[in-house]
């Protein structure tokens, strides 16, 4: 296949790799008008890829997957270099930007030998050049699909067709109740109240639900589906693109998912009588 069949055209001046469509791209700055500017472009370039915006490098701690970051712009100066160092021992391959209105620090940034480099303020045609001139080539993600069916009973399974073990059974209900948020983010405290049913979120409360979603993110890596549960800034949230869920076919009217339901919907669970589902 030719190089031109693997390029799609983006703003009609130039192409980018059809890979970039589905990669994990990091935005870290701490200036949040800077920061969702720069996610602003990245959603007109690639309205596919996976961004996560941070506003602190200490927030880099929280990300999930830190090996499977494609593209990081970073600005938040020599703290921003610090942290590059840092992400590139768990992703070597990760196309770094830095993006910074101090030259002074460009040398220091340039010694981490990153991708390109973009000085504020920025611009749509900048990032799109250096989006189209990587350091890295992105390779193709050929991860597995989560299958999920909600209705009826709950049942999360492999490819093949193999039901998911928990070692938890609360940790399972509460993969069930990030599916239902359909990827909206999710606290600790939405958890002890929905799930587990308790009013007062104490401390005890919240070590709790703490090693039970630690339990549920080691199930689902043994499995090999850690890139389905997102977790930042102590939030967490489902990767709808990882799943394939019969609730998620029908909200966008596949009529095989249609005709699947039958008013019952995640019947295990209590919580789930209050979700919108068929309304």
């Amino acid at each position: 296949m030719s190089a031109e069949h693997n390029r799609v055209e983006v703003g009609g001046t130039m192409t980018l790799p059809k890979e970039l469509t589905k990669v994990k791209i990091l935005v870290i700055d701490n200036k949040k008008a800077d920061a969702h500017r720069l996610q602003g472009f990245l959603q007109n370039l690639l309205p596919n890829a996976s961004c996560v915006v941070l506003n602190n490098c200490q927030q880099f701690m929280y990300v999930t997957r830190k090996e499977a970051v494609d593209i990081a712009f970073i600005a938040s100066g020599r703290a921003g270099i610090h942290l590059a160092k840092k992400l590139q021992q768990f992703s070597p391959h990760c196309n770094i930007i830095f993006v910074e209105d101090n030259k002074d620090l460009a040398y220091d940034s340039l010694q981490t030998r990153p991708s390109g480099y973009l000085l504020k303020p920025v611009a749509e045609e900048t990032v799109q050049i250096e989006l189209a001139h990587l350091r890295y080539p992105i390779t193709a993600h050929h991860a597995p699909l989560l299958r999920v069916k909600t209705f009826g009973n709950f049942v999360a399974y492999t490819e093949d067709g193999r039901p998911l073990h928990f070692s938890r059974a609360v940790s399972r209900e509460i993969l069930a109740y990030l599916i239902d948020q359909r990827g909206y983010p999710v606290t600790g405290r939405d958890i002890a109240a929905d799930v587990l049913e308790e009013e007062d979120y104490t401390e005890s409360t919240s070590k709790k639900i703490s090693q039970y979603v630690s339990d549920l993110i080691k199930d689902m890596r043994k499995e090999g589906y850690e890139n389905v549960i997102l977790k930042q800034n102590r939030q967490l949230s489902i990767d709808k693109e990882a799943v394939d869920c019969d609730l998620y076919h029908y909200l966008e009217g596949d009529p095989e998912a249609v005709n699947a339901y039958h008013g019952e919907y995640m019947i295990d669970y209590s919580w789930a009588e209050f979700s919108d589902v068929g309304d």
